[in-house]
């Protein structure tokens, strides 16, 4: 019987793993074992294992955090063994959300607390896990950014946000209490008040505020990160500050959104 709490362990311990990562590739290895049977997998296994995902078309993003998680598996196991991956495709971000859609969700807004959440998913760029660990103390009123710790990567980083979000920001606070150590979010769910706010949470309250405001396609928190990206640059924003904005360690990664957008290089043009 495998033992999943040490395999989590061996992880982040011997190999520095965080903790996202490491839950992904421990689900990764009970999918391996309930498919296959196989609890000490060698090196035909597991290409005969992803060999049903390239039949099945499964992502890459799938494939290779499969890759990743048997190869880590194996490491632990003692009988390491070493995966290729396939090409990564070129990634085009679609279906951002307008200025327009955002303002419309804003409208339709049940009460602060919503508000504050989307306006500050909309107008920093924050990741959501990053958005459920942020501290009141992390936010200065005064020059109008927000400190993440500890966010992707185990990096810190300085974004911006507009005078219009901090200032709902404010007025959430001092209507919930929220004091400087504490996280600004949280669970206001009866039998969960306190607690963390859930990045599941944060997915629930964002699509039933685009279903309120009658936006037609799917909305998921990451969206309002890529929407901003692409608002900046339609605003004629440089791409080194959105990279700042955005915290992305390769200009590259940036790059994506103006490959995206035929009416970015339309303006410029």
């Amino acid at each position: 019987m495998i033992d999943y709490t040490r395999f989590k362990s061996y992880l982040i311990v011997e190999k520095g793993i965080g903790s996202i990562c490491t839950d992904s590739y421990s689900q990764a290895i009970k999918r391996f074992i309930n498919n296959t049977g196989i609890e000490a997998p060698t090196k035909d296994d597991a290409i005969k294992y992803i060999m049903t995902f390239y039949a099945s078309n499964k992502s890459y993003s799938h494939i290779v955090n499969t890759c990743l998680a048997l190869e880590r598996y194996s490491e632990y196991l003692g009988t390491p063994i070493k995966l290729g991956r396939p090409k990564k495709p070129k990634k085009i971000i679609t279906g951002t959300l307008t200025e327009t859609e955002i303002a419309r969700m804003f409208a339709f807004c049940r009460n602060i607390r919503q508000k504050a959440i989307l306006g500050t998913l909309a107008y920093t760029g924050i990741r959501n896990l990053e958005l459920c660990r942020l501290l009141v103390k992390d936010i200065d009123f005064r020059n109008n950014t927000v400190f993440i710790k500890g966010g992707k990567g185990h990096k810190d980083g300085l974004v911006f946000v507009s005078p219009a979000c901090s200032d709902i920001v404010k007025e959430y606070i001092q209507h919930y209490h929220r004091k400087e150590e504490q996280t600004l979010f949280f669970s206001v769910a009866t039998n969960k008040r306190d607690e963390l706010l859930r990045t599941s949470a944060v997915r629930k309250i964002v699509k039933k505020i685009a279903k309120r405001a009658g936006v037609k396609r799917r909305v998921w928190p990451h969206l309002f990160r890529h929407s901003l990206a692409m608002n900046m640059l339609l605003k004629g924003c440089d791409i080194y500050s959105i990279r700042e904005q955005l915290r992305h360690s390769y200009i590259d990664t940036t790059l994506i959104y103006v490959h995206s957008s035929p009416q970015v290089m339309q303006n410029r043009y």
